[in-house]
């Protein structure tokens, strides 16, 4: 049968059928062989002399010649238009089956043509993931096995197909690239040959593990759910419309204590509390008309005739846009009810122990507002708490301007803060987490106070901090008392300048100073001359009288940094950091002359001699001093009222 579409192509294009082309090639052919022969004879008639066999002979090989390009170029068109018809059926078998792979490539599943005779694949799309047409078999590439399946749970599709003829669909266990064990869902179609025998088989295949594998969740799941809902720990019941139990979970039974026989005989409204029968019974007949759930908090009463403090949320189960029961599920909250007693009661405890604490408190919120502002606060501060509760005023009291508290850097975790706002700063010692600053204040509550701050964070149960707590100790009497103990360890009760011990520790202080900065260092030592001629003659309290003038003489016209100490009875050291020996000793000639030209109340003039050292780097303290003394001890040999050098 011709083909329609080639028949269509040869009529456009206007050329002749097959047929008129050989009967115009047959008719070329006789005309030009005749002609050839009459030219051959005629040629031939030229040589009379050859025999009939040499004209035979050369007419036969003349004919030949003649014959050969005759044929070539009679048969060169057929052959080429031959030629160039298999070349556009070549290129259209590519075509057709560049196009083929195109669509099986574009397959967004798997896809071989499998020979049924040596189960080798001879075709395989991308889906498939690796392109081993023709060199491994089916098994080897789904089952990573060397021999064909054998059936069994899951069997082979060529089998099936081979045995059936037909086209079949199967569940068949695969490994993927990765050598992951799949589900697959296989589809076999069978390819005959003339006689009807399977010769290929078309397979296609969808990966189902996951589906199964939910299929599989889904039955074990349907299987356990009764197990979970009878293991419950919630309360779990289902209602008709009228209120009767149609199922109970074993929670419910235990908590409210009832058989099946009896849970069979109750309603909803025989285990309501009679405190809350009137507004829940309501609740029960009007559910039945929605579909949400609704969260609600209930009082049964178990058969012991316990109440039992539930809460839950109750849906209505809907069929065809119809109620037909009400689920509800409940969880027992009567031991949290009763803590949340006990906690609404400590905490009044608490907010009762910190507002009549002894202690002034206050407490800030995770927003630096006050929460707590105790009554011992109120007269520290002379602030009420109504005017600082629930604002962040609660620096007022304390500074001048607005500016961070110890609480409000503990809020902010701002650690590193700290010494720009205290300079006193510690983390406390007795409580956890908590830090410490202290100072002198000035107009709290209307005077100077000395103040310690205690400030500890709290923290909830889940470790994220909810507040601040502060409170404030005023030691300003100790400190006072605590800083005149210190002056008086340190000082010289009639003079007022640094006694003997306090002076030997700043001299050992200054002298490491020196020794390591490599800075000047000066002493003067000086005494009173003449000084036991005024006690014989005026008596000691003119004497202490002298020495308190003079102290402060002394004290008076020294450098800020110098310092001046009474080293025993009428002898004095004054000690010149950073100076050196030529400016000691105009300081010392400075103060003898001060002294000279001071009118003392009943001695009138009053001289005194000076020793003037300077610090030398092997020097040790005793060694130190003792050179000045020895300053002062050739003064004195000289006549007194000068300034040695040692």
């Amino acid at each position: 049968m011709d083909n329609p579409v080639s028949g269509k192509i040869e009529t456009a294009s206007g050329k002749p059928t097959v047929q008129k082309s050989l009967v115009c090639n047959f008719v070329i052919a006789i005309t030009m062989v005749f002609l050839g022969e009459l030219g051959i004879m005629g040629a031939l008639a030229y040589f009379p002399e050859l025999s009939a066999r040499t004209v035979v002979f050369l007419d036969g090989a003349f004919l030949v010649c003649l014959l050969l390009p005759l044929w070539f170029f009679l048969s060169y068109r057929p052959m080429r238009e031959k030629t160039e018809e298999c070349n556009r059926k070549q290129q259209e078998v590519i075509r057709q089956n560049a196009f083929l792979h195109a669509v099986l490539d574009a397959l967004p599943f798997p896809f071989y043509v499998i020979d049924a005779k040596d189960y080798r694949v001879h075709i395989i799309n991308k889906a498939a993931g690796i392109n081993v047409a023709g060199d491994l078999t089916c098994h080897a590439l789904s089952h990573k096995s060397a021999a064909p399946c054998s059936g069994g749970e899951h069997p082979c599709p060529m089998l099936e197909v081979k045995r059936t003829g037909k086209p079949v669909i199967l569940e068949h266990l695969h490994y993927n690239q990765q050598g992951a064990h799949r589900v697959m869902e296989v589809h076999g179609y069978p390819i005959f040959d003339e006689a009807g025998n399977v010769v290929q088989m078309i397979e296609s295949s969808m990966d189902i593990t996951q589906r199964r594998l939910a299929e599989d969740a889904l039955r074990r799941s349907e299987a356990s759910l009764q197990d979970f809902l009878d293991n419950a720990n919630d309360l779990i019941q289902i209602l008709d419309l009228k209120g009767r139990f149609l199922y109970v979970n074993r929670a419910w039974q235990m908590v409210m204590g009832y058989s099946e026989n009896e849970i069979g005989r109750l309603t909803i409204h025989d285990l309501l509390h009679q405190d809350s029968r009137e507004s829940t019974i309501g609740l029960f007949s009007t559910t039945s008309k929605i579909s949400q759930a609704v969260g609600h908090e209930l009082v049964f009463v178990a058969k012991n005739g316990k109440a039992i403090i539930v809460e839950g949320n109750i849906t209505t189960q809907m069929e065809e846009g119809a109620p037909v029961a009400v689920r509800g599920i409940f969880r027992d909250i009567t031991k949290r009810k009763q803590l949340e007693e006990q906690f609404l009661e400590q905490k009044s405890i608490t907010e009762k122990l910190i507002k009549f604490s002894a202690v002034p408190i206050f407490v800030l919120d995770k927003n630096h507002l006050v929460t707590n502002w105790n009554k011992a606060c109120e007269k520290m501060t002379g602030v009420t708490a109504q005017r600082v509760v629930g604002t962040s005023d609660h620096w007022r009291p304390f500074y001048p301007s607005k500016r961070s508290c110890l609480a409000d850097l503990v809020l902010d975790g701002a650690y590193d803060s700290f010494p720009n706002f205290y300079e006193s700063f510690d983390t406390s010692t007795f409580l956890h987490d908590g830090v410490r600053s202290e100072g002198w204040f000035e107009n709290v509550g209307g005077k100077d106070r000395y103040i310690i701050f205690d400030a500890v964070p709290i923290y909830n149960r889940a470790k994220e901090l909810v507040a601040v707590i502060e409170t404030l100790q005023d030691i300003s009497e100790r400190k006072k008392l605590e800083e005149e103990l210190g002056r008086l360890a340190t000082t010289d009760a009639l003079t007022g300048l640094y006694n003997r011990h306090r002076f030997n520790e700043l001299l050992g202080q200054e002298v490491a100073r020196a020794r390591r900065y490599h800075t000047p260092l000066s002493l003067i030592m000086f005494d009173l001359d003449y000084f036991k001629n005024i006690n014989d003659t005026y008596g000691h309290a003119v004497g202490d009288q002298v020495l308190q003038e003079v102290a402060k003489v002394i004290r008076q016209n020294v450098r800020a940094t110098d310092w001046v100490g009474r080293w025993g009875g009428e002898e004095f050291l004054v000690l010149c950091p950073e100076a050196t020996e030529k400016e000691a000793v105009l300081t010392a000639e400075k103060l003898r002359g001060l002294v000279e030209s001071h009118v003392f109340e009943t001695v009138d003039t009053i001289t005194i001699s000076c020793g003037v050292t300077c610090f030398k780097a092997p020097d040790s303290v005793d060694a130190f001093v003792s050179r000045a003394d020895d300053g002062l001890y050739r003064a004195k040999e000289k006549g007194r009222n000068i300034v040695e050098i040692v």
